[in-house]
């Protein structure tokens, strides 16, 4: 065998080795390549499910907060139409005829009035109330009408006049109202 033959078989040796070594080489290429895009699939679709989540929870969160904000529209509409009702309410006792005014007056007197009490009243009233026998009159309070009756010492006072009536009644009723007004 000569040299030549030799050299030859050295570099045949040697093109073998390279190639197992290439093949190997882009084996392993082949599979971090094949690791690399499993864990980008993965981080991938995680990502894609984190997204979808936050995307579901801005979706609930911007469901409440128009939800909420309906309610509040909805409750400053009902407190305004009740308060017009309220004030409606006040308008009609404002304007009450005399005899309907002085009949619902005559029967606070005879119901609430206690010995050793003023009765005060609103200024269209006090003709009327310093006309009634066993009434002190007290003077004039402002007032829609009714009577506020007060201790000769001013310590106790009972309220009946028609703003704080309308005002109990309004409070005490104001869920079965707005219940009738905005049921549906």
């Amino acid at each position: 065998m000569g040299l030549e033959e030799v050299a030859e078989e050295i570099l045949s040796a040697g093109r073998a080795q390279a190639e197992e070594v290439l093949r190997q080489a882009r084996a392993e290429a082949d599979s971090l390549a094949a690791a690399a895009q499993r864990k980008a699939d993965a981080l991938r679709q995680e990502r894609m499910q984190q997204a979808e989540r936050r995307a579901r929870q801005m979706r609930v969160q911007e469901l409440a907060s128009a939800e909420l904000a309906g309610k509040r529209a909805r409750l400053a509409m009902e407190k305004e139409v009740l308060e017009a009702a309220a004030e409606r309410a006040r308008a009609m006792l404002s304007a009450l005829p005399a005899e309907q005014d002085q009949r619902m007056l005559s029967a606070i007197l005879r119901k609430r009035s206690q010995p050793g009490f003023r009765v005060l009243g609103a200024a269209r009233n006090e003709q009327f109330l310093r006309s009634q026998p066993g009434v002190e009159f007290g003077g004039i309070v402002k007032c829609l009408g009714g009577v506020l009756f007060e201790s000769r010492d001013g310590e106790v006072r009972m309220d009946f006049t028609y703003d704080n009536m309308l005002q109990e009644i309004v409070e005490r009723n104001m869920k079965e109202v707005a219940r009738i007004l905005f049921s549906g």
